[in-house]
């Protein structure tokens, strides 16, 4: 009856979410192409770009949101096998960088990969994603005009990777419950962003390749939040 009642809770949390953060871009999307079909002919060509620029922002988000969908429910599948081929891991974060640019160039990310680091073993698509749901986390709660820190090194036959940003920080209580399915930390006005699966990927990806991801916050001056992520290096990688 309890495993029932969680489903049951779950799968409302599920619908929920779907609709409430589905219906926010769409309404966006919706509002702009009608703007552009009644009215475009007498707009300035300043706010036709707006409007398009929102119209592919709001898709973007979309496209991200499913995207999450998808891995969770990959994720949660009996028996997962995750692909596991050599892969560069400062390729893969310069990706999703890249990626993270492309989507929101007003954001500063600064980059720091130690040269020659080791392979890892892991799926290169799942890895970006971690990567690039990081950078999303840290830009939803950080103000604007402040920098996302990404560095990579290598440390006991193991590649830490951490991305830090200057947002208002993690209460103490939340810091292992970011990691929970559709849990959300609310900003300082009590709004909450994004659906909540963005970390909880994270987690069940990592934790699926042998590896760790653990949250820390302040970080410096009484904000801020890190993400650390270890992943082990095969030992003939390591050297051993």
């Amino acid at each position: 009856a309890e495993a029932m009642a969680e489903s049951e809770r779950l799968r409302s949390a599920l619908l929920s979410s779907i609709s409430h953060d589905l219906r926010t871009p769409l309404a966006t999307i919706l509002g702009a192409v009608t703007s552009l079909r009644s009215l475009g002919g007498q707009m300035s060509k300043e706010t036709q770009i707006e409007l398009l620029s929102a119209i592919e922002e709001e898709t973007r988000r979309m496209s991200h949101f499913v995207t999450n969908l998808l891995d969770m429910t990959r994720l949660e599948t009996p028996n997962l096998e995750i692909k596991r081929d050599w892969v560069d891991l400062a390729d893969i974060i310069r990706a999703a960088v890249t990626r993270a640019r492309t989507a929101w160039p007003e954001r500063q990310v600064e980059l720091a990969v130690a040269p020659e680091l080791s392979l890892v073993h892991g799926d290169s698509g799942l890895l970006e994603q971690v990567v690039f749901n990081l950078l999303d986390n840290a830009h939803k709660y950080s103000p604007p005009g402040s920098p996302t820190r990404i560095s990579a090194l290598a440390r006991h036959r193991e590649i830490l990777l951490e991305v830090s940003d200057e947002g208002q920080g993690i209460p103490p209580d939340d810091l292992e419950r970011v990691f929970d399915k559709f849990y959300r930390v609310k900003h300082g006005d009590g709004r909450s962003a994004g659906v909540g699966l963005g970390l909880a990927i994270c987690r069940g990806i990592v934790t699926a390749l042998g590896g760790s991801i653990t949250a820390a916050s302040p970080v410096a001056d009484g904000k801020g939040t890190r993400i650390t992520i270890r992943l082990p290096v095969p030992a003939a990688e390591s050297g051993a």
